[in-house]
């Protein structure tokens, strides 16, 4: 179950880093919405990454 949680995480964060990237170089890295969508990459990394520090010990 952690696995699949992690891994639809880290689908989610390529998805939108693909669609930020679209988006800034049609409107530009300054445009509003590509600022909107950089803020909602941040918070889907830092979800991601304290997943990764919170995780279960393997011993």
């Amino acid at each position: 179950m952690v696995n699949k949680n992690k891994d639809e995480l880290l689908n989610q964060v390529q998805k939108k880093k693909k669609e930020m990237i679209e988006i800034g170089l049609e409107k530009g890295l300054q445009h509003d919405e590509t600022l909107l969508i950089s803020q909602q990459l941040d918070k889907l990394i830092f979800k991601a990454q304290k997943q990764q520090v919170n995780k279960p010990s393997e011993n």
